[in-house]
């Protein structure tokens, strides 16, 4: 009997005993804890592609560091795109789980995070980048309305927001020639390349173009003249056609028209380039002395399609004209501009050395006549000719002399050459120092 009660006893302490230990146990559990922690925050992507929003991903880290079982019970994204959403889930002590969210636009956004932490249960994390924008660019030189004569530098300056001035490709276009020069920008951000002569001649809309490693690309532009220019001091024998007495002097790089001496005739016409007679400018230096005083000198137009030949008349003349008393012809098609030292009494209206302008050889009936101070045995001057239809200029050692319309026929492709005659009196007729710009380039 007391063994009974003894066991009972000992039953019933046993019982007890596994009691309090169940009661000790649900307490501690129920005093753990779930904590959120969230890496990075706020998501800061800095400047992303705007043509690969796609393919750009930033990534934030849930990791629960409490002891207790975290619940995720909700996500929302708010101006980005959350790429899965596993909530709800839960998250066991030290448990993480990484969140892939996507920019939509150049707004930022904010990732909402709804969990059972009973320290802060609603969490938001701001999600922040930024579109790159395309690079800074600007076109030093050339400018608009520049001419070019030769070989040319042009620079630019090139900047972007993400990518170094050295990783910034640069092309450079025209848009009769193409792509003419690629390369990358310096580190202080500068390009440079070199325009040379051998461009086509006349209009070039000339094209700088920057691209980042987005494919954000940046133009600007200049429109220019490039001249097509040929020196006389670089004649070819071969490419010029010499009539009468015009020869080229080697020994003094120079073109004689005429020898001092009496009914002397020469001309020379550069047969290489044809111009437009309407649309050209050129320079050259001239003597006139030597003899006795006469007759001149012309530039001269000639128009190919209705030329017959290089050689005009002689005394008034001068190489080029026809169709008057004072010379036998034959008259040259196109334009002339001449320089007459010679007074042909009841031709000219004085007896100054003049500057007159023809058309078709007509010398009897000059389109414009302008008195100059002496031409003869002073030396070297020097003529510059510019002719955009119908205006002529003409500037004789720095003085102008012609600077007006004057209506007629240049609508016509030319060879340039010069002319010169003598008569009863004489002069030695010389040229150097020619420069031809052919096309539209007129500052």
């Amino acid at each position: 009997m007391l063994n009974f009660v003894y066991a009972s006893m000992l039953l019933l302490g046993s019982g007890c005993s596994d009691y309090n230990l169940f009661e000790k146990n649900t307490e501690a559990d129920s005093e753990l804890t779930p904590v959120l922690l969230i890496t990075p925050t706020p998501l800061d992507m800095g400047v992303v592609c705007a043509s690969a929003l796609d393919d750009t991903l930033g990534e934030i880290t849930l990791q629960n560091v409490g002891d207790g079982s975290l619940s995720i019970l909700a996500l929302e994204t708010e101006g980005w795109i959350l790429i899965s959403n596993p909530a709800p889930t839960d998250l066991a002590s030290m448990e993480s789980m990484t969140l892939s969210v996507r920019p939509l636009g150049e707004d930022d956004g904010v990732l909402t995070i709804y969990t059972n932490d009973p320290n802060q249960d609603i969490w938001q994390v701001p999600l922040l980048a930024d579109l790159d924008v395309a690079p800074e660019l600007e076109l030093v030189s050339p400018v608009s309305g520049d001419v070019l004569e030769g070989e040319t530098r042009f620079q630019a300056t090139v900047s972007d927001d993400l990518d170094p001035s050295e990783y910034l490709m640069v092309q450079w276009r025209s848009n009769q020639d193409g792509l003419f020069s690629t390369g990358e920008a310096f580190a202080d951000g500068t390009v440079e390349t070199v325009w040379n002569a051998y461009h086509s001649s006349g209009y070039h809309n000339i094209e700088v173009s920057v691209v980042d490693s987005c494919n954000n690309v940046t133009r600007d532009t200049a429109l220019v003249c490039q001249q097509l220019t040929y020196e006389i001091d670089a004649l070819d024998v071969n490419t010029w056609q010499f009539e009468g007495s015009a020869q080229w002097d080697t020994n003094n790089d120079w073109l004689q028209l005429t020898p001092a001496q009496r009914w002397q005739v020469g001309t020379a016409f550069s047969t290489a380039q044809e111009v437009p007679a309407g649309q050209v400018d050129i320079t050259f230096s001239f003597y006139i002395g030597d003899g006795t005083g006469a007759d001149g000198i012309s530039l001269t137009a000639l128009d190919v399609a209705r030329q017959t030949t290089f050689l005009g008349g002689t005394g008034c003349g001068i190489g080029y004209g026809g169709d008057a008393p004072c010379t036998d012809g034959p008259a040259l098609p196109g334009w002339s501009i001449e320089v007459d030292t010679y007074f042909n009494e009841g031709q000219d209206p004085t007896a100054d050395d003049h500057l007159m302008f023809t058309f078709d050889g007509d010398v009897d009936d000059p389109a414009v006549w302008v008195a100059l101070p002496e031409m003869e045995n002073n030396g070297w001057h020097t003529m510059s000719v510019r002719i955009q239809q119908p205006h002529v200029e003409v500037t004789l050692d720095g003085v102008t002399y012609i600077d007006q319309d004057i209506f007629g026929f240049y609508d016509f492709d030319a060879y340039v050459g010069f002319t010169a005659g003598t008569g009863d009196y004489t002069n030695q007729h010389l040229i150097r120092d020619l420069v031809i710009y052919e096309q539209l380039c007129f500052d």
